[in-house]
């Protein structure tokens, strides 16, 4: 009876313990926020274990990084669930752990259909990627997103302005424009905004530091499909700055 009677508060004290262990990732991931400042031996695979991320959604989150691993001290990381504010009326979501394109649609009173038109790079409704940027209506604008005119598309990338896009796609700022109404500023537009091409636009001039993957999902299309629009490409690993690549 004795020994029963320091048992029990022993297996409570226990039961407790194991609790906290099972909650402490969740609570990792809260404390890293929605923004982080790399420090001296971070990489990318400690920041997503310390965040319970992964490294993909960091990619993702961050397209100046691309496909690869390379990041700094004092580099300012945006994770999952984070929103950057444009000034157009629409704003960017980074995509986090469990949200579905239908659940999005509700936080940000916006029809399903109508969220699936305002990032026309999404090609399945029911498939959106943890690090993944939409645009996402920002307070007091219609929900009615800009029509794709052409249905190709393309994600600025840092350094990007209009000039420099319409430069890339052989076309003028004004074809640009004239598609994306949405842009009330033609020297104001954000990493990760989604762009409609003038129709016609079916190439691409490959910029320093890109390769055939990331290209491909820049245009939400897949490294084969480019294969098969690019035949002289006779190995995917090997393009070069300024070479044309055909994407539709």
């Amino acid at each position: 009876m004795k020994a029963q009677k320091y048992f029990l508060p022993f297996l409570l004290i226990l039961i407790l313990m194991s609790s906290f262990a099972i909650t402490s990732p969740a609570l990792a991931a809260s404390a890293c926020g929605t923004k982080l400042i790399v420090a001296k031996g971070d990489t990318l695979a400690i920041i997503a274990a310390r965040c319970v991320t992964t490294v993909s959604a960091l990619q993702l989150a961050n397209p100046e990084i691309g496909s690869g691993n390379l990041i700094y001290p004092g580099q300012v990381l945006q994770l999952p669930g984070a929103m950057i504010t444009g000034s157009n009326g629409y704003n960017t979501y980074i995509v986090a752990h469990g949200d579905t394109l239908k659940s999005l649609a509700v936080r940000f009173a916006i029809t399903l259909e109508n969220l699936a038109k305002l990032n026309p790079g999404i090609s399945n409704i029911n498939l959106i990627y943890e690090g993944q940027r939409l645009s996402v209506p920002g307070s007091g604008t219609s929900q009615t997103p800009p029509p794709a005119v052409s249905g190709n598309v393309y994600i600025v990338q840092s350094g990007d302005t209009l000039k420099i896009i319409s430069a890339r796609f052989n076309t003028t700022l004004e074809a640009i424009l004239k598609v994306n109404p949405q842009i009330s500023n033609q020297n104001l537009i954000y990493v990760g905004q989604v762009i409609n091409l003038p129709s016609g636009t079916n190439s691409y001039f490959v910029q320093s530091g890109e390769t055939l993957n990331i290209i491909a999902a820049r245009f939400g299309t897949t490294l084969a499909k480019l294969l098969t629009l690019n035949p002289v490409i006779t190995n995917p690993n090997i393009i070069f700055v300024g070479q044309m690549i055909i994407i539709r």
